[in-house]
């Protein structure tokens, strides 16, 4: 007789050890979560509260995971701060053809980098 495995719509088949598990533990295993493609499309912010909550173990955790590069190295993009703390993407273009519209604002180089925020579980040690 073949075993059945229950209705559960949190089981998944685990891509790191290819296992019928849980996807909270499937989670809690996996280094790479930003690729995990069943971590993405399976996990809320609402089943982590939901599971902190009955397991006082675990705590939330951010994680700053870089995604692609946003700007060409050839095309220099700048982040200027005027007297309102508004901050406007420039090109360096524009800032060398209207010199004077810059003037005493802050001018910061835009890093090449776009980060996004991935949260998962972390187990609290005693």
């Amino acid at each position: 007789m073949r075993k059945q495995i229950r209705s559960n719509i949190n089981l998944v088949v685990c891509p790191k050890n290819k296992q019928h598990t849980d996807i909270i533990v499937c989670a809690a295993s996996c280094e790479d979560r930003k690729y995990c493609k069943e971590y993405r499309s399976k996990i809320t912010n609402e089943l982590l509260i939901d599971f902190i909550e009955k397991h006082p173990k675990y705590k939330l955790v951010g994680e700053l995971m870089p995604t692609l590069k946003t700007i060409k190295k050839s095309e220099n993009i700048y982040l200027v701060v005027s007297k309102d703390n508004q901050v406007e993407e420039v090109p360096e273009k524009e800032i060398m053809d209207n010199p004077q519209k810059y003037l005493k604002k802050q001018i910061w180089l835009k890093p090449p980098f776009h980060y996004e925020l991935v949260v998962s579980l972390k187990r609290i040690k005693d």
